[in-house]
């Protein structure tokens, strides 16, 4: 019990920690880093044009890094308000953050949930075909997986251009305004790659069952496939396929912020963009945001699921 305790909290401290690291990466190479986001600030506020005499040391600066972390990791760990520049004035990030969160985070919330849904039927259907046919359809779903998001995103919005041009019928908006906000078109499309996995990895598992002793023992006894695919060859494989779903929140976090720069959707994206340059404490923050919830959800629930299907750490790691 305390090794598992041990390995969970390890296992949650060191991505933040990471994040930590990498958020204060420009104080390690940067001699003035106040100064260039003061800068900044002025680029922004239209009071300089240029900042082509801003001159730079590069090099390797470790006591500013290490002070930059920690500062940033007591303010976090306190509950301080961590303050942010906008507008010529400095801002407390919180409240004025959780609007933009809670945008991304029901996009990658409604993405998921219509993935694991479109994914399961798409198994199902797949693995009630014969063989021959099975074959190529798997092919084209393997291949999809590797095209680049920006590609998928970019021919999902020329099909809604294009039936506009021949109909006169908007399908979805492809892009965000105040009047027309956008939402099931960016969930379309950050729901396209976590599918593709999710096929793969599913077909992959009803495989694995399909060759284990109580399926064969089951049609022996004359009980027919489908009833055996979709009752408990399904309910095995989507045990097992839970423990994917840090790779299919990943493949959602790398498709939000593509997907949320390209059609203007004012997420967690548009302020890092906003006010990063000026404060990179804002990317900091932002990424323990996506990264701290969905953490402790994931690991409630296998501790959960471990608890009672009786299964050890080893197994599922």
């Amino acid at each position: 019990m305390v090794v598992s305790v041990l390995r969970h909290g390890l296992n949650f401290l060191l991505p933040i920690i990471g994040v930590f690291f990498i958020g204060a990466l420009p104080y390690l190479f940067f001699s003035n880093v106040q100064g260039i986001e003061a800068v900044a600030r002025l680029l922004q506020s239209g009071a300089i044009k240029n900042a082509l005499f801003l001159n730079q040391d590069l090099g390797f600066y470790f006591d500013a890094y290490l002070h930059k972390i920690g500062l940033l990791m007591g303010k976090i760990l306190t509950i301080s308000n961590v303050e942010y520049y906008e507008s010529q004035q400095m801002k407390y990030m919180f409240p004025t953050i959780l609007p933009y969160f809670y945008t991304s985070l029901k996009l990658v919330v409604s993405a998921f949930f219509l993935a694991v849904v479109v994914a399961i039927l798409f198994a199902l259907l797949i693995k009630s075909l014969p063989g021959k046919i099975q074959k190529p359809i798997r092919f084209f779903f393997f291949s999809m997986e590797s095209l680049p998001d920006i590609f998928i995103i970019a021919m999902l919005q020329y099909i809604v251009i294009l039936v506009y041009r021949n109909t006169g019928h908007l399908l979805f908006s492809i892009a965000y305004s105040k009047f027309e906000p956008t939402f099931y078109f960016p969930v379309i499309c950050l729901a396209i790659l976590p599918t593709l996995f999710l096929v793969r990895t599913l077909l992959f598992l009803l495989d694995d069952e399909d060759s284990k002793v109580y399926v064969e023992f089951a049609r022996a006894k004359g009980i027919k496939y489908s009833l055996i695919l979709y009752v408990h060859m399904l309910r095995n494989s989507l045990v097992s396929l839970f423990y994917h779903s840090k790779t299919i929140y990943w493949l959602l976090l790398s498709s939000l912020f593509i997907v949320e720069y390209i059609m203007g959707i004012p997420g967690i994206t548009k302020f890092m963009l906003d006010n990063g340059p000026t404060t990179p404490d804002v990317v900091t923050v932002s990424v323990l945001l996506m990264f701290v919830p969905f953490y402790i959800i994931f690991t409630a629930i296998s501790y959960t699921l471990n608890h009672k299907l009786g299964r050890k750490e080893e197994e599922v790691a």
